[in-house]
């Protein structure tokens, strides 16, 4: 993985840069980003970029031994860590990582739920991942042993906040690592990790992508045409994760789920709202959150159709008449009602709640919202 390769962050390549050229590479280092921010994707490089023997410029060589094996995964000294399902006495990253590697490889900006997806059966679908007390101990194990090939160590270790109260048992090697060896935390939510843990780090804050960035991105690397490039942008809020998804979304189906869903509920068809929920709450819990998430965004362009004359919903095309039409039906008032429904259904099931009688709830309270004669 190169910096070129990565969207944007320039601010961000320029202080790991800095950090290794002027010798001032701490033991612990911790970029600090949301989900679709390029972190994991920039901890790859910087580990390639601190192991290449030729670096050129403000990049790694790629051309080196080094280079080689970084690039393939397979580099004795540089080590990955990860959120795994505990499965079949399967605890450990190392029981992961033909599919960490495979997926990775197909795509670098690799989300959590996409990761889960890829290694969990369909008995599987509601399990989160995990990093088990045995993963801790493993890393310890890993670092213990000397350099294979005599440069540093590196440990990276993707969403610690999924260890808990686990990552107790690496204070000790955090606080004093062997010789030449560093590790590299990639957290997507900072406040889930132990103060302990975030006192022995050095942070790096990583940024959303801006509007331009993921545009250019998506019209270089996807080939897809300027507008399509521009909506999905606005849609995906700067998550390159979210973007790269939507762009093997065709037009017409993009929002069909929900536009069928708003269709059922206002034409109180209840046999259809039912076979939509037995549908849709087979999906996952991150799959039907996702859904939920972009019933809001819909709902939030409808409140812009209502209020700005003449505006065009940031959608794929084939959807921009749905969205017309929908806002035609529904006012500000009705709007936030739902609106709120539908982030007390995401927060419930969150926190695993039974996922039919979460849609099956939300589902008649906003078929009673389109037809409750007060909201006008």
């Amino acid at each position: 993985m190169l910096f070129e390769e990565i969207p944007g962050q320039e601010v961000v390549k320029e202080k790991l840069l800095s950090l290794y050229n002027q010798q001032r590479l701490p033991n612990t280092l911790m970029l600090s980003g949301g989900e679709g921010c390029c972190s994991l994707a920039l901890a790859v490089a910087f580990a390639q970029y601190i192991m290449c023997v030729g670096q050129k410029g403000n990049d790694a060589c790629n051309q080196c031994d080094n280079c080689s094996k970084t690039s393939s995964f397979i580099h004795p000294d540089l080590h990955f860590s990860f959120p795994v399902i505990n499965s079949e006495g399967a605890k450990t990253s190392d029981a992961f990582i033909t599919e960490w590697r495979n997926e990775f490889a197909q795509n670098p900006f690799l989300s959590y739920k996409q990761w889960i997806e890829a290694i969990k059966d369909k008995d599987e679908q509601n399990k989160q991942g995990n990093i088990t007390a045995e993963e801790c101990r493993a890393i310890i194990r890993k670092l213990s042993l000397k350099s294979y090939e005599g440069g540093k160590k590196i440990m990276i270790i993707w969403l610690p906040e999924f260890m808990g109260n686990s990552s107790n048992i690496l204070l000790k090697v955090l606080e004093e690592p062997p010789e030449n060896t560093h590790f590299i935390f990639v957290t997507e939510e900072i406040n889930k990790i132990l103060s302990t843990v975030i006192s022995r780090s050095q942070i790096i804050n990583v940024p959303p992508l801006s509007f331009d960035e993921l545009k250019d991105f998506l019209i270089e690397k996807y080939e897809l045409s300027t507008t399509d490039a521009t909506n999905i942008s606005y849609i995906s809020k700067g998550n390159i994760c979210t973007a790269i998804e939507m762009t093997d979304e065709t037009d017409t189906t993009y929002t069909e789920n929900i536009r069928n869903w708003f269709l059922y509920c206002y034409s109180r068809n209840n046999k259809n709202i039912f076979e939509w929920i037995n549908s849709t709450s087979a999906m996952g819990r991150e799959k039907i959150k996702k859904l939920l998430e972009n019933c809001n965004y819909i709902l939030n362009e409808c409140l812009h159709c209502i209020h700005i004359v003449d505006y065009k919903p940031k959608v794929p095309s084939a959807n921009e008449k749905f969205v017309i039409d929908l806002s035609k039906i529904l006012n500000s008032e009705k709007i936030q009602k739902i609106y709120t429904e539908i982030n007390q259904t995401i927060y419930h099931i969150e926190r695993n709640s039974n996922a039919r009688i979460s849609l099956t709830n939300l589902s008649f309270l906003v078929r009673n919202i389109f037809h409750n004669k007060t909201f006008n």
